[in-house]
């Protein structure tokens, strides 16, 4: 019932079979398991902790309790978790593969290089492996070191969606266009209907470029970004969140928990700490789930919504005092409707703060670019004419760095705007 998918009948079997054996140490595991596949994660670690209790020497309970705990950001716990499993069975590859990308996870680049290198020594053919060797590669500038993980890989997996996602990015990052087209050509003729794929060939061609980034783009992003996106994040030094909560509190001076805002692009909430003090209630909306999940875990957002967020806004007319969008609409080019749907979920005089990234091409036609990293830019003038179309008053734009992007720094529009 578990492999079929059929989750609630096998929950029941499930503890029906430890009313009949309490400690039995297969069903507390796998009872673990179907939590995290239902997203109930804090109720799978004590299921899973549970099983290890009943049967201590099992390695894969260790490397699965490991990953429920990775899963809920308790990274010191699940090193634990994965080197006993690795002192129990010295041939648990998944066990060395999360420890790497644990490692990697918290900028222990060079521990998460060795675990990895001995990996793919062990098995050649792990293309998982490669895969996360190659994001260590590009994390740490190395970025000919990446592109040969990623094509020794695709020597053995040559379909691996993974393998050829890391590879463009390291082209991109090495500003090989030539080989970037190539490699997304070829991976269009062999399956036509990949977004990613897709995507990224319009931004290196300008072929078929979107008005904005497609909802599956953005699903399949973030669905995959979700673990491990905060601390990613901080490697890049990254400052959106920040930005948007200091240009709030300093339009609304101080707080008084009276307002309704909504986070729109919330992903995990990072945005949450500098809104929850001005907010009486707080929404988050975004398209990815596993966003959304572990955004919940800060227990800071009163209501949590994946949707499109256009047509949530659009939904709630008149319904916020504030709007804050952090590193969102870098996935929109054109912005007429979410500064339409803005203006409509916002009351008279509400408050409109968000980033987008800089278009330094001021002559530029459309006045916004789809850029080979898979993002858009957008040129000044253009955004503060959009606003203004939308019903808001002349906004307020200013020159900002937003993260470090190949160990470059971004450039960015921090915009504050009120409704007329």
């Amino acid at each position: 019932m578990h492999r079929a998918g059929r989750l609630s009948e096998a929950e029941q079997q499930y503890q029906q079979a430890l009313v009949l054996e309490p400690d039995n140490a297969d069903a507390l595991h796998l009872y673990g398991l179907l939590m995290v596949s239902l997203g109930r994660l804090e109720q799978a670690a004590g299921q899973i902790a549970r099983a290890i209790d009943a049967k201590p020497g099992v390695a894969i309970f260790h490397n699965n309790y490991g990953n429920v705990l990775m899963r809920l950001e308790r990274l010191d716990e699940a090193e634990q978790q994965y080197r006993q499993a690795i002192v129990l069975d010295s041939d648990r590859v998944d066990a060395m593969n999360n420890l790497g990308v644990l490692l990697s996870r918290r900028g222990q680049h060079a521990d998460a290089e060795k675990v990895l290198l001995r990996l793919v020594e062990l098995l050649p053919q792990f293309s998982d492996a490669r895969q996360n060797l190659a994001q260590v590669y590009i994390a740490t500038g190395r970025l000919s070191e990446a592109v040969d993980q990623c094509l020794k890989g695709l020597v053995t997996t040559p379909a691996n969606r993974g393998l050829r996602h890391v590879l463009g990015l390291a082209y991109g990052a090495l500003g090989w266009v030539d080989e970037a087209v190539e490699l997304y050509r070829n991976w269009l003729e062999e399956d036509p209907d990949d977004v990613r794929a897709r995507h990224h060939y319009s931004a290196y061609t300008g072929q078929g470029v979107p008005d904005r980034a497609s909802a599956a783009y953005v699903r399949m992003t973030f669905d995959t970004f979700a673990e491990g996106f905060e601390s990613k994040l901080a490697d890049l030094d990254y400052r959106a969140p920040a930005l948007v909560g200091q240009a709030l509190a300093k339009a609304l001076g101080e707080p008084r928990a009276a307002l309704r805002i909504a986070d729109a692009g919330c992903g995990t909430g990072l945005c949450a700490r500098f809104l929850k003090p001005y907010a009486r209630e707080l929404v988050g909306v975004d398209l990815s789930r596993p966003m959304l999940e572990r955004a919940a875990l800060k227990q800071l957002y009163d209501e949590l919504r994946q949707a499109d967020l256009v047509e949530f806004l659009q939904s709630r007319p008149d319904a916020f005092d504030a709007l804050i969008s952090a590193d969102t609409l870098c996935y929109f080019g054109v912005l007429d409707g979410f500064a339409a749907a803005a203006r409509h979920c916002l009351l008279p005089g509400g408050r409109l703060v968000f980033t987008v990234e800089a278009l330094d091409d001021e002559q530029a036609t459309p006045p916004w670019r789809l850029q080979t990293h898979g993002r858009y830019s957008h040129r000044r003038a253009y955004v503060e004419e959009t606003l203004i179309a939308a019903g808001f008053q002349a906004p307020e734009i200013q020159g900002v760095f937003l993260r470090n992007e190949s160990k470059k720094p971004v450039a960015g529009w921090l915009v504050i705007a009120t409704t007329c």
